[in-house]
């Protein structure tokens, strides 16, 4: 197992949070003991949840209470029961009604980015299971590869539905990106492939947005990359990036 990529995934969120179903949470509670940097993110992000409650320790009055409830029922987000947490030294007011909401969205975001690295899985499944796929079967091993790099690509902006996950193998420098959302480039507009290296802004290639459903293959990924952006450029691409035309980007 990847676990930086599990790390990453958002379930220890959702489990700290008290959010994830009886099976994930036993298959977390399960790979705790195994993995040092899971348990180390684990108390990391309860150390940071109680410092973010803490913020919101002094009360709003009624009408912030009132506002917030109905943001909260025009979301139809279903009540979330919290259990009260014992501390010693210290009594934390954890439940007031705008750390309730923060609480919320947070499991929210983290559910959605969950889902997202579940579902990246499955259709990796069922691409390599896939007998008329036109992709060879040697990517179906660089695919599976634990050493692979996975970089979860998030939408920026105006554009923060989108998302693309890309699978990076070093070794090759070849690079395997699956569309989740995007909208289509026109005839005249291609997407482009950007890395950071060095602290400069490199060209990777065009992103063959027209192939939906199985994995987009990029060659040449600079090997020193520490994070990608992904733009909207003149069909053809550009030797800079269009900054305001941004629609994903990820770190390693």
């Amino acid at each position: 197992m990847d676990i930086k990529e599990y790390i990453s995934s958002g379930i220890i969120e959702l489990y700290v949070m008290g959010l994830c179903s009886p099976e994930e949470e036993k298959e977390l509670e399960a790979l705790r003991p195994q993995y040092k940097e899971l348990h180390e993110a684990i108390l990391q992000y309860e150390k940071d949840m109680e410092e973010k409650m803490l913020q919101y320790a002094t009360l709003p009055d009624a009408e912030t209470d009132k506002q917030i409830l109905q943001q909260l029922a025009s979301l139809n987000t279903p009540v979330i029961q919290m259990r009260p947490v014992q501390s010693t030294g210290r009594k934390f007011n954890w439940m007031r009604s705008v750390a309730a909401a923060a609480v919320i969205l947070l499991g929210i975001s983290a559910y959605l980015n969950y889902t997202l690295y579940n579902k990246t899985k499955k259709q990796a499944a069922l691409i390599s299971n896939s007998t008329s796929s036109p992709l060879p079967a040697a990517d179906y091993t660089v695919i599976t590869n634990p050493a692979i790099t996975p970089v979860a690509l998030y939408g920026v902006g105006s554009h923060t539905i989108c998302r693309c996950t890309m699978f990076w193998d070093k070794s090759t420098g070849k690079a395997y990106i699956m569309i989740h959302h995007l909208p289509r480039s026109s005839s005249s507009k291609d997407y482009q492939l950007w890395a950071e290296v060095d602290g400069k802004t490199v060209s990777v290639g065009i992103i063959n947005d027209a192939i939906r459903g199985r994995f987009i293959e990029v060659t040449n990924v600079p090997n020193q990359s520490i994070a990608f952006k992904v733009t909207l450029e003149q069909a053809g691409g550009a030797t800079q990036p269009t900054l305001a035309e941004t629609y994903l980007e990820g770190n390693i």
